[in-house]
């Protein structure tokens, strides 16, 4: 059978051939009359550039169906988006600032490109502009990394210049604070690893020595049926008087490795001093301050 690879034009078509059996249109043969066949072609819209296979092997009634039905939703969704984003406005004119986000937010959700809308959502956040707090924070930041160019624009336009001169005091706050920071970790990291070690070496020893008064108390038991003396009677409650007692030293030590090796964790932090959580702050601020400032 002779192969033939299909072009995009050809691929972005339906065929669907129909029979004419005596001037009506049918999907079957004619019942031995003869037959006129016609071909129908359909161009099949794109989404995106790639092709939408959900629209692959309708009929052609099926594909108007289809088709009229994502348009009516279409046109539903532009006017719930309008309608939100006026019901937004009439709250935000009136300086309504949380009221009116929330109007901004389900607009996007009909027309996340909606530029409208992501102004008036910024507007509000910031309380026209007043209010620089919400751009400290990594969650928005990542949000306006996204946005439309003309919003990233129109919110640069707006606080570009009090956002840069923020970047610019984070970044000579945080300079001296780093090295501040990693010469501490570094200080106490070496004392802390000790105190670490320390403990292990015990809590293994501890460990080894209730195992060892357990094998005792096996040991005595197995003589004890044996042996017509009480000495197998009498070791056995040694041994486990002597395996309570390191048991009892063995998770006193046990817990105190578990708080070296705590101190060991939280040292590589950031934040677990004064100094370290004022940097950790001024780090995110610069990471959130960068997004709106570069593309």
């Amino acid at each position: 059978m002779e192969h033939r690879e299909l072009d995009d034009e050809e691929l972005r078509k339906i065929k669907v051939k129909r029979n004419v059996v005596g001037g009506i249109e049918d999907a079957t043969e004619g019942d031995g009359e003869e037959t006129e066949e016609s071909e129908i072609v359909f161009d099949l819209p794109e989404e995106d550039g790639e092709y939408d296979e959900d629209l692959v092997g309708l009929t052609p009634s099926q594909l108007k169906r289809e088709m009229e039905r994502r348009e009516k939703a279409q046109e539903e969704a532009r006017l719930t988006c309008a309608r939100l984003i006026e019901d937004g406005n009439n709250e935000r004119i009136g300086g309504n600032w949380e009221a009116a986000e929330p109007f901004y937010m389900q607009a996007l959700l009909y027309d996340p490109d909606n530029v409208e809308a992501q102004k008036g959502l910024w507007i509000c956040r910031t309380k026209n502009f007043k209010d620089d707090g919400v751009f400290s924070e990594p969650e928005k930041a990542e949000e306006f990394s996204a946005a439309n160019d003309e919003v990233k624009a129109y919110v640069r336009g707006k606080v570009g210049e009090r956002l840069q001169a923020q970047l610019s005091d984070a970044e000579r706050e945080a300079e001296p604070l780093r090295e501040t920071v990693a010469a501490g970790q570094a200080s106490r990291r070496g004392a802390f690893a000790e105190n670490r070690k320390y403990y292990l070496v015990r809590t293994a020893v501890a460990a080894a020595v209730v195992f060892l008064m357990i094998v005792g108390i096996a040991v005595s038991a197995y003589f004890i049926v044996r042996t017509t003396t009480n000495i197998p009677l009498i070791l056995t409650g040694v041994f486990g008087g002597l395996t309570f007692v390191s048991l009892v030293v063995a998770l006193m030590v046990g817990r105190k490795l578990l708080v070296a090796n705590r101190l060991c964790r939280e040292n590589e932090k950031m934040g677990s001093t004064e100094d370290g959580e004022r940097l950790e702050d001024l780090e995110r601020t610069i990471e959130s301050l960068k997004l709106y400032l570069e593309d």
